[in-house]
């Protein structure tokens, strides 16, 4: 039984290896083949989709105005979409759950232990980024150019991106916080070297 566990883990790491890596290669296909590409087309224009802090709904219609008098920036950001980041997504949020997987949610919340049901939401948040990281691909192939979206998706998308953007880096980063946080607990605990 201990020599399948041990198995399990192993197989566990290798694959959270391949999708550390995989996620680093998308990153930098997409940083290099695209949002810089997107700068330089664009007369150093940054993509929405690069800006951490996140943007408002008259970005968005000022993106959408540029693009349709600009084809060249247009293009490399459709191309992005049906690029990497019709798997990059699935790829981080697969990393993660696995992270989080290999650590395992543990230790005490305001001096209890964390309960069963909130350990499932917790496993819950890799999914919902990658739910929500697609929704905004998605929304941006309805919106922006070749596509011609009638003026209520215009206005519909525009008020809804930054809301999916702001949702999508809140879940990537309270993930990535819980992560250190169990990492920690993991070390700290007597029987930390133990994974899960």
């Amino acid at each position: 039984m201990a020599d399948r566990a041990s198995g399990n883990v192993r197989s566990l790491g290798g694959l959270t290896a391949i999708l550390a890596v995989l996620s680093l290669a998308l990153f930098a296909w997409i940083y290099a083949g695209f949002v810089r590409a997107f700068s330089d087309a664009a007369a150093g224009q940054q993509m929405l989709d690069a800006r951490i802090g996140g943007y408002e709904r008259d970005d968005v219609v000022a993106m959408l105005l540029y693009l349709k008098d600009h084809p060249d920036p247009a293009a490399i950001l459709h191309s992005m979409y049906l690029g990497p980041e019709l798997i990059f997504p699935l790829v981080l949020g697969g990393l993660l759950f696995c992270l989080m997987r290999l650590i395992g949610p543990g230790g005490f919340f305001f001096g209890r232990p964390i309960p069963p049901g909130a350990t499932a939401v917790i496993f819950c948040l890799p999914i919902f980024y990658t739910i929500v990281d697609y929704a905004e691909n998605i929304a941006g192939l309805i919106l922006y150019p070749p596509a011609t979206p009638s003026d209520a998706t215009v206005s519909l998308l525009a008020s809804l991106l930054p809301i999916v953007v702001r949702l999508k880096f809140l879940t990537l980063v309270v993930t990535v916080i819980l992560l250190a946080r169990f990492a920690i607990f993991r070390y700290l605990s007597p029987d930390g070297s133990r994974p899960s």
